[in-house]
């Protein structure tokens, strides 16, 4: 027989979760990713993969909560598409996963990254690292709820 527990400092926690909402979101945090004419077509990850060493050296072991955002060609106005998480062992792996090569057993968006940028389009990512890093869980989850528009994300999609 279950038993039904509430955790009472909620507030606490929601107010944890807008400071990290705001930090990821900041235009002055997002790090635009490089895609150069030689990696594009056809796809060649090495070449992008060196083209974006610094970020990729800048979020290994740092990132465990992460977003990416996208502009139309000729464009500035970035939009997010994407809200992630992962622990910070496994952050450069996974975020390469989305943004340069795709493993054939993740679920990542390299899809959708390639069909954007070979449009004309450019790419960017934030992320913060989370402590407690278990609660990354929690701080996707609601962060998703509240960019119902970040439609890379199946809950969304």
């Amino acid at each position: 027989m279950g038993q039904y527990m509430r955790y009472r400092q909620i507030e606490s926690l929601e107010e944890f979760l807008d400071q990290v909402d705001r930090s990821l979101m900041a235009e002055d945090r997002r790090v635009e990713l490089s895609y150069p004419d030689s990696g594009i077509s056809p796809w060649n990850a090495d070449d992008i993969g060196r083209a974006n060493e610094k970020t990729l050296s800048e979020l290994s072991g740092a990132a465990n909560v992460y977003a990416i955002f996208t502009a139309p060609k000729n464009s500035e106005e970035f939009s997010l598409r994407y809200v992630g998480k992962t622990t910070k062992k496994l952050a450069r792996q996974r975020i390469r996963n989305h943004l340069i090569k795709k493993h054939e057993r993740t679920g990542a968006k390299l899809k959708e990254v390639e069909e954007h940028i070979k449009a004309g389009g450019k790419l960017a990512i934030s992320w913060v690292e989370i402590e407690p890093e278990s609660l990354r869980n929690y701080i996707e989850e609601e962060l998703i709820r509240r960019y119902p528009d970040a439609n890379w994300n199946r809950e969304n999609a």
